[in-house]
């Protein structure tokens, strides 16, 4: 799990911050400069959007007096059309309005990235990231974020396409990862020998079968390990299109869909 800084004036984020979200477009307030982005020449970075007809960025911002929950599939819409994988920021209170607008809209929802300002870092099951902490002296908020961020970090590689395989690393803490499965019926999780990985929990996330159109996010199981002569199968619903592994490891290991 990493942390993630981002505010309204870049420079009251620490400069030594390993991952930073800022904003570049304007409703009200200055977005970022390119000289507020340089601070952070070595971090990884989250560009945040206000308005819904902004085509780029990473991220739409969708509360009061930024994008409204109905207007965020459009934003998603044409952001795919532009060839991201976007995310919808937006409170733990309203996510079920906004997940609501996706499936009114005939849209597969994004990643999501939830606030709820309660100091504890972990991220909801179906989300990418969560912003636990805010207004922090000088005047900056605090997210954690999942191990692989999709659309933000680099995307993960297979291996062999055809088995959707994925390289993980280690996690002394709770990681997330996003396996592709597209339809396959199966996951596996390859330890190393002696050694385990604990799936803290799996989600699975594809069309549902009433319509197609809609999302179905079902949740597969959790707290178990992964031994190195057993990695698998766990059996996934039909029409799997994404595997959401939460996961604690100490070492390098796959995984795939089969």
């Amino acid at each position: 799990m990493r942390t993630m800084y981002d505010a309204v004036t870049a420079t009251h984020i620490p400069g030594t911050a390993a991952m930073v979200a800022g904003y570049i477009d304007k409703i009200r307030l200055e977005p970022w400069t390119a000289a507020d982005w340089a601070r952070f020449p070595d971090a990884v970075k989250v560009e945040i959007v206000k308005k819904p007809t902004t085509n780029a960025g990473h991220v739409l911002d969708v509360e009061p007096g930024d994008a409204r929950a109905d207007q965020a599939p459009g934003w998603v819409r044409m952001r795919r059309t532009a060839g991201a994988d976007p995310t919808i920021y937006c409170n733990a209170s309203t996510w079920p309005s906004v997940r609501d607008a996706f499936h009114s809209a005939g849209v597969a929802e994004p990643h999501y990235w939830i606030a709820r300002f309660d100091g504890d870092p972990t991220i909801p099951a179906g989300a990418v990231a969560k912003q636990y902490r805010g207004d922090v002296a000088p005047g900056y908020d605090i997210s954690s974020v999942a191990g692989h961020w999709p659309g933000v970090d680099a995307d993960l590689q297979p291996t062999t396409p055809e088995e959707g395989l994925a390289m993980l690393t280690p996690a002394a803490d709770d990681d997330y990862v996003s396996i592709p499965c597209d339809g396959r019926s199966s996951l596996f999780v390859a330890a190393h020998f002696g050694r385990k990985v604990t799936a803290i929990e799996i989600w699975a996330i594809g069309d549902s079968p009433a319509d197609p159109a809609k999302t179905r996010v079902t949740f597969v199981g959790g707290g178990f390990a992964f031994d190195p002569d057993r990695p698998g199968p766990i059996r996934l619903p039909g029409n799997t299109r994404t595997v959401n592994l939460r996961y604690r490891a100490d070492h390098s290991f796959t995984s795939w869909c089969s």
